[in-house]
């Protein structure tokens, strides 16, 4: 299952240089999956939450305050308690960055916790 996320790059996301900052990029991957997560009636935060374990991302072109940023989040893997998310973006046509992000379901001790079975079938599983 594959979703589609669009964001338009605001000025306070930029460096120096006037480019969009590697570290905003991931925030994009981020609200992504939470949109997702959000239109499967999956909880965000309620008992716990889903840090962030792992993450790998190549950056292939730089974007700009005002462009519109397409971002492609799929979960490619689900695991006990985790999920690993695949995320491409494109800008005008071109990627700018794609990766990967592992996130693990915990409860609200911070213990990983076993994803429901509804959350499963809604992922795609």
């Amino acid at each position: 299952m594959e979703h589609i996320y669009q964001r338009c790059a605001q000025f306070a996301d930029t460096d120096a240089a006037g480019v969009v900052h590697f570290a905003k990029i991931l925030c994009y991957a981020e609200e992504a999956e939470h949109d997702l997560l959000a239109k499967l009636d999956i909880p965000l935060l309620a008992d716990g939450g889903w840090p962030r374990v792992k993450l790998s991302c190549e950056y292939t072109k730089p974007v700009q305050a005002g462009d519109v940023v397409h971002v492609a989040i799929s979960p490619s893997q689900l695991g006990t308690s985790s999920i690993v998310w695949r995320f491409s973006m494109n800008c005008k046509g071109n990627e700018i960055a794609n990766g990967e992000m592992k996130t693990v379901r915990v409860d609200a001790a911070g213990k990983p916790s076993q994803l429901k079975e509804s959350w499963r079938e809604a992922l795609g599983s």
